[in-house]
């Protein structure tokens, strides 16, 4: 390239292929990693100290390192990953698919346990006993069905959004009835879980009892999408590679912008920054347009593809917004889908190509309402406003904003509590300044590295993180807030955390239950945090876990 290369190292997210060095105590194995059921942002020692260089203070901007750059960049992308998660609609609803699996089932596994005792797994139980002509006019086995379908139902609904292409495979298995009621399930119970949390009566948010007669129309109406092993129609791929694509992206340009010398998208790629995940969707963008690859990152089109995945990954009908087109709900929500349309939007609109210069808030909203309305998808700002609303008309909202204040949650749902609060203060700020959120490494780097774009960055750090020399779970130090309340909080959530993943493993796993949280701490036995578990699942079940009946195994795989 004819510059210093970038260091592979200080970028890639992916496992080491040589042993780690013996002084590596943390995040052994991974340049930075953001886990989409623990919550936690990691980042491995050698980015940790570079970072907290950086951002020390004691250096100016002008003045950092080619490496601290580096780090900074993966820090950067792993951020982008929490705010997929939480501040993105279809992240949200993705987000809360384990918390709805243990919440929404409560009710039915106590019926269980009261009615048969302890079984693992409920699935392969509940299959054994059907085949021994057991009907559901028996509590015991009706509850059971009900909790192995809601989970499954959870399960597939992730596989799909995650990789479409594993919809055919899925299609085969008994418990899949059709994409759409998979969709249908996974919204119904996400947002029935936030209304029990802030909205009981479905005041402000969407959904109700209205949606489940919307829903059962389409089915009975074999609309596509809604069909038992129907034909139905799925993207090449799904959320997986947009988030990496939408990561990389950004993380490339907030190395290349303000550099004299830049490399090339031809030399990135040839560096192999593209491969893979990461360019899957961007080729495909250029590939569906038909525009040529741009020679830099600062592209116009570099531009459009990055508002193109944000529109793509934020669907507004089912959440925020309510439903006004069952027929259609999946094609309107499912991110693979809408980005290949908003895609071929941007083809039939060749002018926006050059159109995205200035990174602007006018460009966010200009080029995004004429892309969406080619689509007849809702003007991106609509669902953002309708949620900026919701912070002053919904009293349940206001309440866990406030409570974001302090850090100091009602129990109660705590974990949705907690993500949703995130959610709207993330959306709040989103609507105010689109254009950051859209375009990150841009607003970071360069000429357009503004006090007021760090501040943003800053707000919306992940909630979690581990530290350079201990790989267990920390809060960030918030300002104005006690300590006391970040670490009770943290406490309950990650307690919470813990007893969906044995709620998940009780339902659709074989075997004895698995206790591998040493992920949670470094300070703690395994044996120590086994009973800890152990204890959580027995106080609120009433059962200890380690004297369920195991006899009974099935052949379901997860197809999470």
């Amino acid at each position: 390239m004819g510059r210093t290369p970038f260091d592979a190292g200080l970028l890639e997210a992916q496992p080491h292929q040589q042993p780690a060095p013996a002084d590596f105590a943390a995040c052994l194995n991974e340049r930075g990693l953001y886990n989409t059921n623990q919550f936690v942002l990691r980042l491995s020692p050698r980015i940790h100290r570079l970072v907290d260089a950086a951002t020390s203070g004691e250096h100016a901007i002008e003045d950092l390192s080619s490496e601290m750059i580096q780090a900074y960049s993966t820090y950067l992308h792993e951020t982008i990953h929490w705010w997929q998660h939480v501040g993105s609609t279809s992240g949200l609803v993705l987000s809360l698919a384990r918390p709805v699996q243990a919440h929404i089932n409560e009710p039915h596994l106590s019926t269980v346990l009261e009615a048969t005792g302890g079984h693992k797994s409920l699935k392969a139980w509940a299959e054994h006993r059907a085949r021994s002509g057991d009907t559901i006019d028996d509590p015991g086995l009706r509850a059971a069905n009900i909790a192995v379908n809601n989970a499954v139902d959870a399960e597939f609904f992730k596989a799909i959004v995650m990789h479409p292409p594993t919809t055919q495979s899925l299609q085969q298995d008994r418990y899949f009835e059709s994409v759409g009621h998979c969709f249908w399930m996974a919204y119904g119970q996400a947002v029935a879980l936030l209304a029990a949390t802030v909205d009981r009566h479905f005041d402000h948010l969407p959904g109700g009892p209205h949606w489940d007669a919307g829903f059962a129309a389409v089915r009975e109406a074999e609309v596509e999408g809604f069909v038992y092993q129907g034909t139905v129609r799925v993207a090449p791929f799904g959320s997986y590679a947009l988030y990496e694509g939408q990561a990389r992206m950004a993380q490339l340009q907030f190395l290349t912008f303000g550099l004299a010398a830049p490399p090339t998208i031809a030399e990135l790629r040839e560096s192999g920054y593209l491969n893979d995940i990461y360019g899957e969707a961007f080729e495909a963008f250029l590939k569906i347009t038909g525009f040529v690859e741009p020679a830099y990152i600062d592209d116009p089109r570099v531009a459009l593809f990055l508002l193109v995945v944000d529109l793509s990954i934020n669907p507004t009908r089912g959440f925020p917004l309510e439903i006004e087109d069952f027929a259609n709900f999946v094609y309107d929500t499912d991110p693979g889908i809408r980005f290949l349309r908003l895609s071929q939007a941007a083809r039939d609109r060749p002018e926006l190509a050059a159109r995205i210069r200035d990174y602007t808030r006018d460009d966010y909203v200009a080029v995004g309402d004429i892309l969406c309305a080619a689509c007849d998808y809702d003007p991106p700002m609509s669902g953002l406003a309708k949620i900026g609303a919701w912070a002053n008309d919904v009293p349940g909202v206001a309440n866990v904003m406030r409570e974001r204040e302090t850090f100091d949650f009602d129990s109660s749902n705590l974990v949705v509590r907690v993500l949703f609060s995130h959610f709207v203060a993330f959306s709040q700020d989103k609507l105010a300044h689109p254009e950051f959120f859209c375009w990150a490494g841009a607003g970071m780097a360069g000429r357009r590295a503004k006090a007021h774009n760090l501040a943003l960055f800053l707000r919306h750090l992940s909630l979690y993180t581990d530290q350079a020399d201990d790989d267990g779970i920390f809060p960030r130090m918030r300002p104005g807030v006690d300590e006391v309340s970040l670490l009770r909080t943290l406490n309950i959530f990650y307690g919470n955390v813990v007893l969906y993943d044995l709620t998940r493993q009780w339902i659709v796993e074989d075997g004895p239950f698995k206790y591998d949280f040493s992920w949670l701490s470094q300070r703690h036995s395994a044996s120590e945090t086994a009973a800890w578990a152990k204890d959580l699942f027995a106080n609120t079940y009433g059962v200890r876990p380690d004297v369920f009946d195991l006899s009974v195994a099935g052949d379901f795989s997860s197809a999470s």
